[in-house]
This record gives C-alpha cells, structure tokens and sequence, in this order.
C-alpha cells in the first residue's frame, strides 16, 4: 500500500482521505487547522502547505494530491507561491503531484474536454491556467510527474459543507423549507454537476495508476441539469413543495460586491451560470471504466444529509 499526502482538509480532501484510508493506502492529510475525519489510516496534521515544513513532509511519500480550495479573492496572490511550494515537495521527495482542478481554464460556450486548448475567460481561469503550465514545464524538465482532475461544480452530501457550493446549502436549505431560493446566473441554463464523492473516486482511482500521469482528466459527470431542474429534484425527493428559483440581478449582485470581496469574485464566474456549461469526461470513462454516481442516488443521499444536519454550513 500508499502513503497518500493530501493537502487541503475540505469537502474533496477529507472525501478522498476516508475513501483512501478505507483501500489500506496511509493517508497524511494536512491543513491549517489539522481538521479532517477521525479515521485509524488517516494521520491529520495541522500546517500550512506554503511552509517550508511542508517539504520535509513529503520525504517518503508515493503521491501527493493538491486537494486546497482558497476563497476566490485570495487566488491571484496566494495560489503562485502555495502551489510551487507544493511543486517543490514533490520534487524534492520524488513523488508525482496530482491537482485537483476545475473547468475555469477553458474558453465560454464550448464542450469542454481535456483537448480543448486553455483560454480562460477570467482572471481566475488565468491563475490555474498558470498552475497547470507550471506543472507540465516541471514534468517536461524532468522534475516531477503530474496530472490534474478537473470538476464542475460541487453535488451531494459535502457540498453541504461549504456555504460556496452552489448546488450546496445555499440552494437545498431554502428548498426543502419552502423558500425561494436565489441562485448566480440563468437557472434554466444547463450545467454539468460533479459528485464529491465521484472526484474522490476518480483521484484514487487515477493517482494509482501509471497511464493517468502526465496529462489532464475530466471527474465523470452526471448529465447536464438546470439549477432549476436540480432544485425540483431537491424537492420532489425530500417531499417539499414546487421550487421557486430566482436568479440575482446583475447590478444587484454588483453593489452587494461593494461590501464583500467574494461576492465580487462571483461577478467574475457568472458566465458559467449564464448560458450552457457542458463537458465530455468519456474518455475518463473509456480507460478507466470509471462514470458518474447516478443522480437519483446523488440527490438522495444530500437530501438525507440535509435533513440530518439542517444548519447553515460554517464559512
């Protein structure tokens, strides 16, 4: 078996270290709190994998997996030093680096695929965009072996736990209470989803397997679904009434920017809210047999997580 170390103790790190401690692999998961689940296989350790400690860490380790998700407003300065100081532990411990990624390095209104060459329409997408030639220049050198998975927008139970996912909280609270709820973007607009427990699937899968270094991944997806179509899933499982879903105004979210450096961030994604946000991951399925978790079980499962533990996710 694997030593796994895992940076970033959210909804995609603590997935994948149950699930890879469950498979026997010893699991290091590391974060600034030390937070992550209670699990014999998983040793939590509390660091910031900036620090230069984090470099010692990694001597005798098989893999690591860049599992971090800062806060949009902290990408542009905090991303460049934190990831080439996870470049640097890779390096220096021998070990392939895996990051986990996301769709915002492609050009708007295309099928996205891991063919599609990088334009991101943002300032965002720039940032990991950079990361990921970063790391192909790394492997091309010599240095270290890479890869990175990317995903949509977060589904299912651990989406719950962020107050950012916009399939989370955020849209599942006030449906199953009755509410309306207020969504970024076009709600009839189709959108591709992405089980958390389906990245935690395809990262174990993959970072085991040597045909999966060197290149980029798409995490299978289920089939597109409007916000609107994810929301009367929501309710018609969790037996509550006909969803009422309304998308902010622009110049709205735009003045409530004026006081909360996220939400301005947000402005910047609305696009992939706005019109169609689609993606191909067959050939994910096609050398790995891997596919998406069905959605019936998907909103199953985070309607039961809802119900069980109905407060607001911590920020």
């Amino acid at each position: 078996m694997s030593t796994v170390l895992i940076a970033g103790a959210g909804p995609i790190g603590s997935t994948l270290s149950r699930r890879m401690a469950a498979d026997g692999h010893d699991v290091v998961l590391v974060s600034r709190s030390g937070r992550g689940p209670a699990h014999p296989g998983v040793r939590r350790v509390a660091l910031d994998a900036g620090a230069p400690d984090m470099v010692e860490l990694a001597q005798g380790c098989h893999v690591l997996v860049n599992a971090i998700n800062l806060p949009y407003h902290r990408w542009a300065t905090d991303w460049p030093p934190l990831h080439r100081n996870l470049m640097l532990a890779a390096e220096r411990g021998g070990a392939p680096l895996a990051l986990i990624g996301n769709f915002y390095t492609y050009p708007a209104d295309v099928v996205m695929s891991p063919d599609v060459a990088m334009d991101p329409p943002t300032r965002k997408g720039a940032v990991r965009a950079r990361m990921w030639e970063e790391l192909l220049a790394a492997q091309a050198a010599g240095r270290l072996r890479a890869m990175e998975l990317r995903a949509s927008d977060y589904i299912g139970p651990a989406a719950l736990e962020t107050e950012n996912a916009h399939g989370g909280r955020r849209l599942v609270g006030p449906v199953l209470a009755g509410r309306r709820a207020w969504v970024v973007g076009d709600p009839d607009a189709p959108h591709v989803w992405t089980s958390v427990d389906d990245i935690a699937r395809t990262a174990a899968t993959l970072v085991l397997d040597d045909r999966a270094w060197g290149r980029a991944w798409h995490v299978p997806n289920a089939e597109p679904r409007s916000i609107r179509q994810l929301a009367a899933d929501v309710a018609r499982v969790g037996g509550a009434p006909e969803p009422r879903v309304s998308g902010y105004p622009r110049w709205l979210l735009a003045v409530m920017g004026l006081a909360d450096a996220r939400l301005r961030e947000v402005l910047e994604m609305r696009y992939q809210f706005d019109r169609p946000f689609l993606s191909d991951d067959s050939e994910t399925t096609t050398v790995f047999g891997l596919t998406a978790t069905p959605w019936q079980q998907t909103i199953e499962e985070t309607v039961a997580a809802a119900r069980r533990d109905p407060s607001p996710a911590a920020a």
